[in-house]
């Protein structure tokens, strides 16, 4: 049995930051049913690239889970919906704020019908402030939030932190509210941001400006110090050096042979000549001679990996963190591991809409109420 066997979780929202929320309560055993619009759908399923015509992060992102398409905008199939959250441990929408009001879906009308619903929106300023009802996406975010004007080089990051930061908080919060649901019998509302999910990530670096001053690439964690930095090899590759504890960088400073590095290590004066001293020297070798050498010392050196590369690291596959799925996508598994669940189950990609009558024939629906359904436009899919 998984942790979340015989939990239902209604998903209304798309592209990547509900979907890897979802994805993680699917991991840990949900009935994660994706309510798609009968227009398009998650518009994850057609972004490129695409795998025999299907999304290729969308396929990777929505393992598990069954689709169906629901017209929430149609009197019957709104009616048909409500009968859906009657039964339903968790819903999580990802609609701007207010749209939920105007489709008759808030949490305050649903929780009428089901007290016990765990109810969540991923938002990405979140449900009120200045900038609720503002266009934005993970980059505007961390703009905003201050992890971009910390680093030296403010760009777009290698990952999108803001995004994925936001599906742990909205994970969480579900989590926490069916925890506090088994005390109590009653659900509770979570207004989960991405902004806020990522803002938390430049915590060190506000608390460290806003003591002594630091700016752009000048922070302890953001270039400012040499002890923590990217370095790059002689064949022109980068390297990554995070000896932040004292022990970590005089191991890497006795084994390079300079031990007289060590007592400069916090001396802010001397940080610009340490600098070039360890760019010089690091500049000798190959990366993968810097790796030979320092991958035992114990001194928090790492190579920079490629994503297409990751698939070939050993930790990598020891602890099975990213996989080809069965029809080949690459994809990763949740990071919340619980022994008792086991490893995950890779299990098929709903098609468009798939699990439509399935998932209302099992509230009790005959096949001639959901064909009814479909032939008034409640539900099924919509042709363009």
């Amino acid at each position: 049995m998984k942790t979340l066997d015989n939990i239902t979780v209604l998903d209304l929202t798309r592209l990547l930051p509900g979907g890897v929320a979802t994805m993680m309560l699917a991991d840990l055993g949900a009935d994660v049913i994706k309510v798609e619009d009968p227009i398009a759908g998650d518009y994850a399923r057609w972004m490129p690239p695409q795998v025999d015509g299907l999304g290729a992060f969308f396929r990777a992102s929505n393992r598990n889970k069954r689709s169906i398409i629901v017209n929430l905008k149609h009197e019957d199939g709104l009616k048909a919906f409500l009968r859906l959250v009657e039964k339903a441990d968790v819903l999580i929408e990802g609609f701007r704020p207010q749209v939920t009001t105007r489709l008759g879906i808030d949490y305050d009308s649903l929780k009428a019908i089901n007290p016990r619903l765990v109810y969540c929106s991923l938002s990405g300023w979140g449900q009120g402030g200045a900038y609720s009802d503002i266009s934005a996406h993970d980059m505007n975010y961390l703009a905003l939030g201050g992890v971009l004007g910390g680093m030296r080089d403010p760009q777009p990051l290698g990952g999108q932190v803001a995004d994925v930061g936001g599906a742990y908080v909205a994970v969480m919060g579900i989590l926490a509210a069916l925890l506090k649901r088994e005390r109590t019998g009653a659900g509770d509302y979570i207004d989960a941001s991405l902004f806020e999910g990522g803002m938390l990530f430049g915590m060190y670096q506000f608390v460290e400006s806003m003591t002594i001053g630091t700016t752009g690439g000048t922070g302890t964690l953001t270039g400012g110090m040499s002890f923590y930095d990217v370095y790059t090899s002689s064949d022109g590759k980068p390297m990554t050096f995070g000896a932040i504890e004292p022990k970590f960088f005089a191991n890497f400073c006795n084994v390079v042979g300079h031990p007289e590095w060590i007592p400069l290590q916090n001396d802010m004066t001397k940080q610009a000549h340490l600098k070039n001293e360890i760019s010089a020297l690091f500049a000798t070798k190959t990366a993968q001679e810097w790796h030979d050498l320092l991958a035992d010392a114990d001194c928090c050196f790492t190579l920079v990996t490629d994503p297409a590369d990751l698939l070939d690291d050993p930790h990598i596959q020891e602890r099975n963190l990213a996989f080809r799925m069965p029809d080949g996508v690459p994809s990763m598994r949740s990071p919340i591991r619980l022994q008792g669940d086991g490893e995950i189950s890779v299990g098929a990609v709903p098609e468009y809409g798939e699990h439509t009558d399935e998932v209302f024939r099992s509230i009790g629906l005959r096949d001639e109420d959901i064909a009814a359904l479909r032939a008034v436009g409640a539900i099924g899919r919509v042709e363009a």
